[in-house]
């Protein structure tokens, strides 16, 4: 039995951890030739590898520093990786006390640099500052220069960016054959989506002659599902203090905005009327696609490719009812027309480096993860070698894994230490796919990416926002969650705007939100 494997932005991360004794060169990977301009290679004396530490998380078992892949990496770029893995439940625990105790490796992923640990540690030198040096580097320097941007630190890069596709992570996942059975059509309004949540609710589109459907489930658990909202226009929901909108170049919240309250209005009454799931408040992410599969729910928002990644939905539903069907589709216009999507800031985190190591080191460290985005570099750490651990398809980020190397359960995790190899299509492409959904998915991507919006504050690191604003985003979610299913009043929406305007901690992180949207040129 044969594996499918894709690059999805949603693969969890692994740590390598690298013991440093000596320099590497300071040219990039593409120019560094195994032995010394300067002295004859009959006489000189081979480099010893540098070594590097790098932790990282994992979703699944660590790999181990012996794999092959590994050790043609060390011999490929004259280095070697010993690593260490931390389970990603686990992983803001231990690089935190790490942080704390000084006691970080060479190379760290951090996830989110706004919060106040890594704000501090930034402002006091405690990684380099890789601005001047990215250039020097082929495939870092191709990198979107926004990517960059959304990641950095008062105006400069400390990092890498886990590169990520910006769109397709926002479609609406729909059971094909329950549209077909009650003659209805995919919803292109939000009026015309209640509709289907209604009948999918009400009007047994199973056949089993008893009321078990739901016509939609969201997610609220860690964090609620943002798209909910933003598709009806109250900006980019995702980003700082949950999305900012642009009005005429000055910068205000977005859960403040009329859109909000429409969303939530339109939302409450959905749930009210039983049309979307009622563990809706303790809904995770997972739950979605399982009660999909179970027929439960007709409708989700989720990655493009989700119908195909395994489980294969389309399979599962097919065991059950031979006729099933799932299609994604975009998400329905909102009351003004127009479409609305997050558009990902484009990466998962960045990898950054200590500034305890050398100047050399670090320049062989930025080789190493130029590497590490091109499809050659990525496809080594994620598949593995070729041949023998996988072989190619047609699509050239999609591999099939050997029965061997899936049995060893290591791969892709020795990928989440290096930027990864861009894919604009990635959460729309899969091994089993036909070549007819291959260009229905990529079409889809690419009228998504006409439509949808990048956060205007995404990259902007405040003060405020370092030491209130985790408390500010439990109260905006909390307070969503309470709205949407009716535990709270709109009124008490209202009044919980309101207070939050009224605050002077919020009042002061608007202010440096749009100072430094300014700074950088924000219009």
């Amino acid at each position: 039995m044969k594996k499918v494997l894709k690059m999805s932005g949603l693969t969890a991360a692994a740590a390598l951890m690298l013991i440093s004794t000596a320099c590497g060169s300071n040219k990039p990977a593409e120019s560094q030739s195994s032995t010394s301009a300067a002295t004859p290679a009959t006489s000189a004396a081979p480099k010893a590898p540098t070594e590097v530490t790098i932790i990282a998380p994992t979703y699944n078992d660590a790999p181990t520093n012996d794999l092959e892949n590994i050790q043609q990496l060390n011999q490929k770029l004259n280095v070697k990786i010993n690593a260490s893995y931390v389970p990603s439940n686990n992983y803001d625990d231990k690089v935190n006390v790490m942080l704390a105790s000084n006691d970080l490796p060479d190379l760290t992923v951090v996830w989110d640099i706004t919060k106040q640990n890594w704000t501090q540690a930034l402002g006091q030198g405690a990684f380099w500052d890789l601005t001047p040096y990215l250039k020097n580097y082929p495939n870092l320097s191709k990198i979107d220069p926004g990517v960059y941007t959304a990641l950095s630190f008062n105006g400069k890069s400390f990092g890498v960016p886990r590169v990520r596709p910006q769109d397709g992570h926002e479609s609406l996942i729909i059971r094909k054959d329950w549209l077909d059975k009650l003659g209805l059509q995919a919803p292109k309004t939000t009026d015309e989506f209640y509709k289907v949540m209604e009948a999918f609710t009400k009007n047994d589109p199973d056949g089993n002659g008893k009321p078990d459907t739901y016509g939609f489930a969201a997610y609220a658990t860690p964090t609620p599902q943002t798209y909910l909202y933003s598709m009806f226009g109250s900006s980019s929901a995702g980003g700082l203090m949950q999305g900012w909108a642009n009005n005429a170049g000055q910068l205000t919240p977005a859960f403040a905005s009329p859109q909000m309250k429409t969303a939530l209005t339109y939302w409450s009454k959905a749930y009210k009327d039983g049309l979307v799931v009622p563990d809706y408040p303790v809904m995770k992410a997972q739950q979605l696609k399982d009660m999909f599969i179970q027929g439960k729910i007709g409708m989700y928002i989720g990655n493009i490719y989700d119908i195909y990644n395994t489980p294969n939905v389309i399979k599962e539903l097919q065991k059950v009812n031979p006729k099933a069907d799932a299609v994604a589709y975009e998400l329905p216009a909102a009351p003004d027309g127009k479409r609305y999507y997050e558009k990902s800031s484009g990466s998962f985190g960045q990898l950054m480096i200590s500034k305890k190591v050398s100047e050399d080191k670090m320049k062989k460290i930025l080789e190493l993860m130029d590497y590490g985005n091109t499809l050659e570099g990525w496809k080594l750490l994620n598949y593995g070698i070729k041949d023998k651990d996988y072989t190619d398809t047609n699509l050239p980020t999609i591999a099939v894994q050997s029965d061997a190397a899936k049995k060893q359960n290591m791969l892709p995790n020795t990928s989440q230490w290096i930027p990864s190899f861009f894919n604009k299509y990635a959460r729309a492409e899969h091994g089993e796919m036909s070549p007819e959904v291959l260009k229905y998915d990529h079409d889809l991507v690419d009228a998504i990416s006409k439509q949808s919006i990048l956060d205007p504050a995404t990259g902007i690191n405040t003060p405020t926002n370092a030491e209130k604003g985790a408390d500010f985003l439990k109260k905006i979610y909390d307070n969503e969650i309470n709205t949407l299913v009716g535990k709270s009043s709109l009124d008490d929406w209202d009044k919980f705007v309101k207070s939050m305007q009224e605050d002077a901690s919020f009042q002061k992180l608007t202010k440096e939100v749009n100072d430094a949207y300014k700074a950088r040129g924000g219009k």
